[in-house]
């Protein structure tokens, strides 16, 4: 019986080597790559926030209200050098916060769609804080201490998933005896379709 593999579209049937190995070119890429293709890959960022104090603001909550789960496979925060702090700060992410005025007053941000040619928009409650803002629930999944101001940092994950109806905060707590530092934080994700 003879068996031959042949493309639907084309017609082309397939290559056998003398070892009875089918030949064959394939070309890969990451899941976030094949995401952003199809428009299901978002960047969400507060942009530049002030904090004029060393204690904790809850900067971004965001809440997936979408039908299927999101994977979060980077948070980053970018930080201009703290006036008056000194030593490192601490960043967090904190599981599904459920009140506080981050939530209740926050300013909604528009997440960003990485395939810059796609209309696909997310389905998400996205919010900014400003200092001071706060969340309720202390569920800290992630805690990072950041050894300086004036600084890139890049987490990468393996990765966090954020299910539907599921959210998460990132806060932040500037050096000791901090009076002005910019920060922005954010997060990439794609859509598990």
């Amino acid at each position: 019986m003879t068996f031959v593999l042949k493309s639907g579209s084309s017609g082309n049937t397939a290559e056998v080597d003398d070892s009875n190995r089918v030949q064959a070119f394939s070309t890969s890429q990451t899941d976030s790559t094949a995401r952003a293709i199809n428009g299901d890959s978002f960047n969400i960022n507060t942009e530049t926030v002030t904090l004029t104090t060393a204690t904790a603001s809850a900067l971004l909550y965001v809440r997936n209200d979408d039908t299927v789960d999101w994977i979060v496979p980077r948070v980053f925060y970018n930080a201009e050098t703290s006036t008056g702090g000194t030593g490192g700060w601490l960043a967090e992410i904190l599981a599904n916060p459920t009140d506080g005025t981050l939530i209740d007053s926050g300013t909604t941000i528009t997440p960003h769609n990485f395939n810059f040619g796609s209309p696909k928009v997310l389905s998400a409650t996205t919010l900014k804080g400003v200092e001071g803002s706060t969340v309720v629930g202390d569920d800290v999944r992630i805690s990072t201490i950041i050894p300086a101001s004036g600084t890139r940092v890049l987490i990468g994950f393996d990765s966090v998933v954020l299910a539907t109806g599921s959210s998460l905060c990132i806060r932040i707590t500037p050096p000791t005896d901090n009076t002005s530092m910019d920060i922005q934080v954010g997060l990439n994700l794609h859509r598990r379709v």
